[in-house]
């Protein structure tokens, strides 16, 4: 197994004491997709126990259906690898951000070391009568040789930023310049008059991830294709029959696909390309 490779965060002295702004992982609580499914959970119970909606054979929401026959966004692979990819870095100071006309913002902040600007030029042409601010983080970050981070938006958390800011998400060689992290905002046209942030609430993700070059194959033919599908219904089979046992064998475990080294000796030989 290959060393973990450090990731080093360090504050600003702007920030002052970190206690309520230090970084965190990315966990399920900051998915609005699992709040979602467990409040459609709630509402298909008390509809039962009015008679006015009757489940599914095999779908079971009592108490104990996340060990029966689990199902909902808390229990998606997919989601739950999610969490285990980024941090999760906080807002750096109080602010409100109001609008006063078309394009123009006001930012008011206690904090004297204006932690947030606002662009009278936006670079998001494209968006119209679009606006932006640039927050600093707060954070040097700074990572092994060969890796970067991408800042993005929290994903499937539709208030992570705040409604109608959304981060221009970019990448970062971290690896090669120590500068302080800072992102741009887009203010949406149709964001609300006023926007409070608040110092410690979730903002932002940094992903760290290793540059590495990559060759994408479209494989059309019908041998892949057929081999394709056949891995595919087996694990989709290996979900449907027995929840949580995909997640334990492909995502807890190590077991690699068997299906790309069969792709890969497809490949035309490079002498022959």
């Amino acid at each position: 197994m290959a060393a973990v490779a450090p990731v080093f965060l360090v504050p600003s002295p702007k920030l002052g004491t970190i206690t309520d702004v230090a970084p965190e992982i990315l966990n399920a609580s900051h998915n609005d997709w699992i709040g979602l499914s467990r409040e459609v959970l709630e509402k298909k119970r008390e509809a039962a126990s009015k008679g006015a909606w009757k489940p599914e054979p095999m779908t079971d929401i009592s108490e104990e259906h996340s060990f029966i026959r689990p199902f909902g966004a808390q229990f998606c692979p997919a989601l739950q690898e999610l969490n285990s990819i980024g941090v999760v870095v906080k807002w750096p100071a109080n602010a409100i951000f109001e609008r006063k006309a078309p394009r123009v913002w006001e930012i008011r902040s206690a904090e004297p070391h204006g932690f947030y600007k606002f662009h009278t030029m936006s670079s998001f042409v494209e968006g119209g009568l679009a606006e932006a601010v640039s927050i600093e983080l707060g954070w040097i970050v700074s990572t092994p040789p060969g890796v970067s981070v991408l800042i993005k938006n929290i994903p499937n958390n539709h208030g992570g930023a705040k409604d109608g800011i959304t981060f221009a998400e970019g990448t970062v060689r971290t690896d090669q310049a120590a500068i302080p992290m800072q992102v741009h905002a887009f203010l949406s046209p149709n964001a609300p008059k006023q926007i409070v942030v608040k110092r410690g609430e979730p903002m932002a993700l940094l992903m760290p991830y290793r540059r590495e070059k990559f060759e994408i194959h479209v494989k059309n033919d019908a041998d892949s294709v057929e081999l394709a599908a056949k891995y595919a219904q087996l694990d989709q089979e290996t979900f449907a029959n027995s929840p949580g046992r995909y997640k334990a064998l492909f995502v807890e475990d190590s077991n690699p696909s068997p299906l790309y080294p069969l792709l890969e000796q497809r490949l035309p030989k490079k002498e022959d390309a």
